[in-house]
């Protein structure tokens, strides 16, 4: 079969319809913070004429031209979802990362789109796509180049710092607080912990407690007067990483 000239891969179009729902949804969303909402969306269904191909395995299609003959008709339907099913699959707030372009150079428009719609913006949800689905499957859905997946895969598998803040905590909460583990540092970065293994921490050349620790974050208890100062993080594998804290635990 020929190649349709001007066909795009199915998941660009259903790609940019959802794209386009979000935002007429956010603009719906703001005005009844402004004049009211006086109508919503319910169901949309779209019946497209397309010519439709198959290319490289994947399936093309494009819109059929006035009086062509020997299309498809592709049938669409988009719904509302529950509050269960946004509370189901709700994704917890944290400070992000800067976009990966920021971190993986040469990527064109089309590659970063492309992964926005596996839902990786950053370095740390490049690495939660890899926990959950590989390499391949990041390679296969987003059609990402070999050795740029295999650039930005290393950078993301490195130990980073990004922040590193006090923990805020109610003055009767803290009163009853072992005085060791009273003053308290959160730090967020990636790749802190692996297989459960957590790094030793010092602060200021003080040793630092760690009371809990995640991937993405520690909460160490540290001296009173070793809220501020060089952190030092020391891994079993030899690694180290260094952060000066002065100016963000103070502000």
């Amino acid at each position: 079969m020929a190649e349709i000239e001007g066909a795009l891969p199915l998941e660009d179009l259903l790609n940019a319809i959802s794209a386009q729902l979000d935002r007429a949804q956010a603009a719906l969303a703001l005005k009844t913070q402004t004049t009211g909402l006086t109508f919503a969306v319910k169901d949309l269904t779209l019946d497209l004429r397309a010519a439709v191909d198959i290319q490289d395995a994947a399936i093309m299609v494009r819109p059929a031209l006035p009086g062509e003959r020997d299309v498809s008709t592709l049938k669409l339907s988009f719904t509302t979802v529950t509050r269960p099913m946004l509370e189901e699959h709700a994704v917890e707030m944290r400070a992000e990362e800067p976009a990966i372009t920021e971190s993986v150079e040469g990527l064109s428009d089309e590659e970063v789109r492309r992964l926005e719609w596996i839902g990786v913006r950053n370095l740390d949800d490049l690495n939660a796509a890899q926990a959950r689905g590989g390499s391949y499957n990041i390679r296969r859905l987003s059609r990402l180049p070999a050795e740029r997946l295999k650039q930005a895969l290393a950078l993301a598998g490195r130990r980073s710092v990004r922040r590193v803040s006090p923990v805020t905590m109610r003055p009767d909460a803290v009163r009853t607080l072992d005085p060791a583990t009273r003053f308290r540092l959160r730090v967020e970065g990636r790749n802190l912990t692996r297989g459960g293994v957590a790094p030793q921490v010092e602060v200021a050349g003080r040793p630092a407690k760690v009371l809990e620790a995640q991937p993405e974050s520690l909460v160490v208890a540290v001296p009173e007067d070793a809220l501020a100062g060089a952190m030092t993080l020391d891994w079993p594998d030899g690694e180290r990483l260094e952060h000066d804290v002065q100016a963000e635990a103070t502000a």
